[in-house]
């Protein structure tokens, strides 16, 4: 693998981390929270 495309898959990744974050502060109740929980580890395992 090239290193610009390490560069890129990690920089995605760090995306995807912020924007679960983000999503779990937003969220108003445990029930929603748990879904996107859920979500993630569904999609990125």
């Amino acid at each position: 693998m090239k290193m610009i495309d390490r560069y890129r898959s990690h920089r995605e990744a760090t995306r995807r981390a912020r924007a679960i974050e983000r999503a779990l502060r937003q969220a108003n109740s445990p029930a929603v929270r748990d879904e996107i929980r859920i979500i993630a580890q569904r999609h990125y395992g």
